[in-house]
């Protein structure tokens, strides 16, 4: 809407027709991972495998500056976003994400890898279908579990078998399976996103309606207290 005054316009916004629903702008979120993913994973291979391409372990391309620092802020929206769901299960696991790639700063890498498992099997058990049918959901669920199996029986194999060199370890094409599993891990979520949810702080929401019916209550006490006042003055 827009209003003409002294032939200026001045433009008027209501709050209402301008909103956003969380699902979209996790898929925006979701979007911006994908592609600041593939660049790191491009930039790092190149400096850890040589040319030509060959793919390197996501998470260890995302613990090298600045791509740590794009991850760990992705976490902190995860932790938001989470809070408008109201789930404490998807903010134990994005809080997961970020404390691993803190800690990856620093020698841990068994801290690193069981912080990552962890927040996974949260974000499996949050988003796991409601019904189990044949429906999209539930191949989507079943497609992330098949490549969780498939990347960690290669990342095992590889490391224990004794058939391949530490640079294989580090650089291949399997590796794949583990960028197709964590983009798919966090489109998971949005099936539990309702469509029409907007983006808000659950938290401060339920103290809001905490202090209404607190203030509520003490009027009502307030009000039976002065009409016992006056019952008696009568």
């Amino acid at each position: 809407m827009k209003k003409r005054y002294k032939n200026i316009y001045i433009y008027h916004y209501n709050r209402n027709m301008v909103t956003i629903t969380l699902r979209r702008l996790w898929i925006i979120g979701l979007i911006t991972l994908i592609c600041f993913n593939s660049v790191a994973v491009y930039y790092v291979s190149e400096t850890t495998c040589g040319k030509p391409f060959i793919p390197i372990l996501l998470s260890r391309a995302l613990t090298t500056d600045p791509w740590r620092g794009m991850t760990l802020s992705y976490s902190l929206l995860g932790i938001a976003a989470s809070f408008t769901l109201n789930s404490s299960i998807l903010t134990t696991a994005f809080f997961g994400f970020f404390s691993a790639f803190l800690v990856s700063m620093f020698d841990t890498a068994l801290s690193h890898d069981f912080l990552i498992v962890t927040s996974c099997v949260l974000i499996l058990f949050e988003c796991m279908p409601r019904i189990w049918q044949f429906d999209l959901w539930t191949i989507h669920f079943l497609s992330v579990i098949v490549f969780s199996i498939v990347c960690v029986v290669w990342m095992m194999y590889s490391k224990y078998s004794g058939t391949y060199t530490l640079h294989d370890q580090h650089c291949s094409w399997m590796f794949i399976t583990e960028y197709i599993l964590i983009w798919l891990m966090n489109a998971l979520v949005l099936w539990i996103i309702p469509s029409d949810m907007t983006p808000k702080d659950a938290i401060c929401e339920e103290g809001k309606a905490k202090r209404t019916t607190a203030s509520a209550a003490d009027k009502r006490s307030a009000a039976e207290q002065q009409n016992k006042t006056n019952l008696l003055e009568f």
